[in-house]
């Protein structure tokens, strides 16, 4: 594995969302593990989309994935994840 700018800058960005987290709440809570666990996904996604997106096989209920999918495409996904949404609900929550 090959350490990159944006594996680099999507783990400060996401430390950047705990550390807020905890200096909003005033301390390390149970909210701080359910966000740690949600970050999980998009960071999975962006460091590893080569064997994420090189999945193939049966994946249950008779469904089949037959094609390996872009990796861009799913880095892309995990910037969506990270970043994407939470600027979008902060916008529209506002």
């Amino acid at each position: 594995m090959q350490v990159t700018i944006g594996k680099l800058l999507s783990l400060l960005i996401t430390l950047g969302y705990v550390i807020a987290y905890i200096v909003a709440s005033g301390g390390i809570e149970v909210g701080v593990l359910r966000l740690c666990v949600y970050l999980l996904i998009p960071l999975a996604l962006i460091w590893f989309p080569d064997e994420l997106g090189g999945f193939t096989g049966y994946i249950g209920r008779g469904g089949n994935i037959d094609t390996p999918s872009p990796s861009i495409l799913i880095s892309f996904f995990g910037w969506l994840f990270l970043v994407g949404i939470p600027v979008l609900g902060f916008w529209f929550g506002r």
